[in-house]
């Protein structure tokens, strides 16, 4: 299988802003976020569909997910913050989490933002996780 653009990110091959990582997911902010701090928990191993992971790489990655999403709550205030996983764009499991504060969801992909954008909204989130 080729190495999908998750896998090369998590063998550092490719950049990205890095929130948490450890022997299971790896957590970045979206590089094309619609709404700031649009977060992506990926699994480290390069699965195509969620629910072929084994047990214990599910339930690790719906426990960061929302580990991250009580982390953007407390950055953005949010209304909530939503969850929706992926698997047809890049087929390599993630999970979106998209920090509401309005009562509206565009799941649209939004425009590139620059290493130094995503450096400030990765410093304010990093404040915010509770291992």
């Amino acid at each position: 299988m080729k190495d999908s653009i998750f896998t090369k990110i998590v063998k550092r091959e490719l950049p990205a802003e890095v929130l948490y990582e450890d022997d299971t997911v790896i957590v970045i902010l979206n590089r094309f976020p619609n709404i700031p701090g649009e977060t992506l928990v990926i699994s480290k191993r390069q699965v195509p569909y969620i629910f072929d992971l084994v047990s214990d790489e599910y339930d690790h990655l719906l426990r960061i997910s929302k580990m991250m999403a009580h982390a953007l709550d407390r950055t953005f205030a949010t209304l909530r913050t939503c969850m929706v996983v992926e698997g047809f764009d890049v087929p390599h499991v993630h999970v979106r989490l998209y920090p509401v504060i309005e009562e509206h969801l565009d799941l649209s992909q939004g425009p590139e933002a620059s290493d130094e954008e995503l450096k400030e909204v990765g410093d304010k989130i990093r404040q915010h996780i509770k291992h």
